[in-house]
């Protein structure tokens, strides 16, 4: 029997522009894979250098083909069997072949897994930087109700990091958490523990280089025992990136389109409790489709932030939803349970 895979590809426009320290963002174009009914998404960050045209490329070529095999329920030897490419790509399969497997049992994946929801954490709603503080205010304001807010800072200036943590908590009694995005170096980071630690931030998120991998070790000897937890972003893609960090860093941020989708994921979440490393749960700006995928993994992590099809304002997609109370609520359709908006 021939299975094939199609895409599409989808402009997802955001309600207000996006800053990181990345870059800004008014638009993000994803490629959604299609495996029959299945669905699974390629989510695409500008700053990870892929294109959809590279996505389309990998996944439409005969080695991806071949790789499918006869029987789609052996989903470890087709994931085996795919060709390098595009992590992202990767993952758009990989959740296809997990929301079709589900969908031929009848269940939520995540009762294939043996997953309770109720075991989810709260998710964090996340705050773009901004450099108009009348701006910022607003944000944060129209974001009242969530628990968790992340706020992103690596502005290029400490002191107006600190300012928009002032900001933010004087407009919310909400937990806060901020993410630097590789803004930082080592020597900063100690300092903005230091001035930071008024706020009883719940955790600091990839606050120095992606590769400075003798940096997150100098941080334990730079920081006090008792500061936030520092979570590892873009400095873990997949399972064996973990090892190297183990004693450095207190948590990771696992995205399916850094890991390459659900499988690694799990494997991931594994690895990282194995050295005692607590987990995150993170997406990318995405649709539905993948912000779904990640939620159905939810109940085995420690921190989520899946707000992703959130901060869009067109999304073609319904599926997990994220309620101003932080708590995700994962359909209860087969598969994924991802359905057209």
């Amino acid at each position: 029997m021939t299975h094939s895979l199609t895409t599409e590809p989808i402009t997802l426009t955001l309600k207000t522009p996006f800053k990181i320290a990345h870059g800004t963002s008014a638009t993000r174009h994803n490629v959604i894979v299609h495996l029959g009914a299945a669905l699974g998404e390629a989510a695409l960050a500008p700053y990870y250098g892929v294109t959809a045209a590279d996505v389309i490329a990998y996944i439409e070529s005969p080695q991806v083909a071949a790789a499918l095999g006869d029987d789609l329920m052996q989903r470890e030897d087709i994931l085996d069997r795919l060709p390098a490419g595009p992590s992202a790509a990767r993952a758009a399969i990989d959740m296809a072949l997990h929301d079709r497997a589900a969908r031929q049992m009848g269940v939520p994946l995540y009762r294939l897994w043996g997953l309770n929801p109720a075991r989810a954490p709260l998710s964090s709603f996340t705050i773009g930087m901004e450099e108009d503080e009348a701006v910022l205010r607003e944000k944060i304001r129209e974001a009242a109700g969530f628990p968790i807010l992340k706020l992103k800072l690596g502005s290029g200036s400490l002191d107006a990091d600190v300012a928009t943590v002032r900001i933010a908590r004087e407009e919310t009694d909400a937990r806060l958490c901020v993410d630097a995005n590789a803004g930082w170096t080592p020597q900063e980071t100690a300092k903005m523990v230091e001035r930071l630690a008024p706020y009883d931030l719940l955790f600091i998120e990839q606050p120095i280089a992606q590769d400075d991998l003798a940096g997150w070790h100098d941080l334990h000897r730079l920081i006090p025992g008792d500061a936030p937890p520092l979570i590892a972003d873009e400095s873990v893609h997949n399972s064996r990136d973990i090892f190297p960090l183990a004693g450095a860093v207190d948590g990771i941020n696992i995205k399916l389109a850094k890991a390459g989708g659900l499988r690694e994921a799990w494997r991931m979440i594994q690895v990282a409790r194995g050295f005692g490393i607590k987990v995150m749960l993170g997406c990318m700006v995405e649709s539905a489709v993948g912000v779904t995928a990640a939620a159905h993994l939810a109940p085995l992590v420690d921190y989520a932030d899946l707000d992703g099809n959130l901060l869009v304002a067109d999304d073609p997609f319904k599926g997990a939803r994220l309620g101003r109370d932080g708590r995700i609520g994962l359909p209860e359709g087969p598969g994924l349970g991802v359905t057209r908006a």
